[in-house]
């Protein structure tokens, strides 16, 4: 049942949005609106980019903070307004099927009442792709390994694999375990590592995270990021990522002595010369790269060029030698008639006729 934010919601979907693709938008929006539940489902959209006129989206609720928060800092920002007991992550490029939140909820009511439920994507042959929903951290921070290990059918999954953080986009969320931590990291952005992030500090508090795999969405992952621009952020963070967790601490919540706001500016705006450096580094290297490659080409070429040019001369050696030997050829042409005519041939004719016959004969 689909409600506003004000009457009283069970689960809230929050949708951070840049609205840059309205089209996509909507089909999310939609998808989330024909979930099929009897508890009720409010959607809040947060409007990240203050440039775009707001649309009508339907029955949700729409907050304009003003800036762009990214992924952590609007679901931040949406939870200080809301009252309802879960939250379910909805990214604007992906879509869910009706019975989506259903399997997500079943989940999470179970005994073990895992903190977050998250569900899984199919590939084109129905089976969740190597490395692409959960993981594992190492004691001094880094990551260690994605799940599942391989392309893994639904039916296959192994409930006790052990997961220290999972995917949260369409994941489904317990408020309590979300304050327990402090929220999400808004200094992760605008997005990439703060799942990583916020999971592996709800499961080092001793709660769990688990994976749906009845729960299925359909994502087009980096479906608002330019490519170079993914590249950059999953370097960056997995680094900031590396360092905030590398050394082994006491669980605490995140530190809130910073508004959302405040954290995002500050990462936004380091972030454009931070970005600016690394492009130029990239643009510098795939200069070099280019030279290289022109070197490599000029450098075959050359090659090509000398061993055309031994050919030509090869073939000038084989032209001469073929002279050589036509003049050969006629010079001893040329000896043999001035023999035959000679006239000690015409002497001995006689006898060299006698000597042919008597052979003759000796065969006979």
């Amino acid at each position: 049942m689909i409600v506003s934010l004000a009457n009283d919601p069970d689960i809230v979907a929050v949708v951070p949005t840049l609205a840059g693709n309205l089209p996509r938008l909507r089909a999310c929006i939609d998808s989330v609106c024909a979930s099929e539940i009897e508890e009720r489902l409010a959607i809040v959209v947060v409007w990240n980019d203050p440039r775009v006129e707001r649309v009508d989206l339907g029955p949700v609720t729409i907050f304009e903070p003003g800036l762009n928060l990214g992924l952590p800092g609007g679901m931040n920002f949406a939870r200080d307004a809301i009252t309802a007991p879960r939250l379910w992550i909805i990214q604007d490029d992906m879509t869910v099927p009706s019975n989506c939140l259903r399997s997500l909820m079943e989940r999470q009511d179970q005994a073990d009442n895992p903190a977050i439920v998250s569900p899984v994507i199919l590939n084109e042959q129905g089976r969740v792709p190597a490395k692409s929903r959960a993981g594992t951290v190492r004691s001094d921070g880094v990551m260690d390994q994605w799940y599942p290990f391989d392309d893994l059918s639904p039916e296959a999954f192994d409930p006790d694999v052990r997961l220290d953080w999972v995917s949260l986009s369409g994941a489904l969320v317990r408020c309590d375990a979300w304050d327990a931590v402090g929220g999400m990291d808004p200094a992760f952005y605008p997005l990439m590592h703060s799942d990583v992030d916020f999971g592996y500090r709800v499961t080092r508090s001793g709660m769990t995270v688990v994976l749906e795999p009845s729960a299925v969405i359909s994502h087009q992952r980096n479906g608002s990021t330019p490519s170079l621009f993914a590249r950059f952020l999953y370097e960056r963070n997995a680094e900031r990522f590396e360092a905030k967790h590398r050394t082994p601490r006491s669980v605490e919540s995140e530190d809130r002595s910073e508004s959302t706001t405040e954290i995002a500016s500050r990462e936004a705006s380091v972030m454009v010369v931070d970005f600016a450096q690394y492009a130029e580094r990239y643009i510098d290297g795939t200069r070099d790269m280019i030279s290289a490659l022109e070197q490599s080409v000029a450098e075959h070429y050359q090659h090509f060029l000398n061993i055309q040019s031994q050919a030509v001369a090869l073939e000038a050696q084989v032209h001469e030698r073929d002279r050589e030997i036509e003049q050969c050829h006629l010079d001893s042409q040329e000896a043999i008639s001035r023999l035959m005519a000679s006239r000690s041939m015409r002497v001995t004719r006689p006898l060299r006729f006698l000597g042919s016959l008597a052979r003759k004969i000796r065969r006979d």
